[in-house]
């Protein structure tokens, strides 16, 4: 069983996992230099939040990530400041790898997907981002994730 988390007046562990589009649901995702970047700048910013990435993942269109320890943060919060810093770090110091995609200054669409989650786990993860690719604001195995919610309280 994953730990809890102690904070200074309270125990506990609360995680998102969130996805973002780029603009124009462009497949920049297919360089691996710009994932690396992407990837680089995300991690510099939750090393700044003060929260965990547990797990990434990219399609060719999106950015799939769980994202842990954020007591402090909403899912809007956090969507508003990893999609910041990036956009502009990457349209700052890399517009070049993307500009013929890319224009003017935007890098994310303006939405994003994201779900409240429990215990993270590489197991957990894969079945989230597996069971998010076709449509990331519509259940896929609606059976299954019925299922896995509490229906009887004691």
């Amino acid at each position: 069983m994953k730990k809890l988390i102690k904070h200074s007046h309270c125990v506990g562990e609360s995680s998102f996992h969130l996805q973002f589009t780029p603009a124009y649901r462009q497949d920049i995702f297919v360089s691996e230099e710009i994932k690396s970047l992407v990837k680089h700048y995300l991690l510099e910013k939750a090393e700044q939040l003060k929260v965990f990435i547990t797990a990434l993942g990219f399609g060719p269109d999106h950015l799939h990530f769980f994202v842990g320890n954020c007591k402090n943060y909403s899912a809007k919060e956090l969507a508003r400041l990893f999609k910041g810093y990036i956009s502009r770090m990457m349209r700052k110091h890399h517009s070049e790898l993307f500009s013929d995609k890319l224009w003017g200054k935007k890098f994310w669409t303006a939405g994003y997907f994201y779900r409240g989650v429990g215990v993270i786990t590489a197991e957990s993860a894969e079945y989230y981002i597996a069971h998010s690719q076709e449509k990331h604001w519509k259940v896929v195995d609606y059976e299954i994730y019925k299922q896995q919610t509490l229906t009887t309280f004691f």
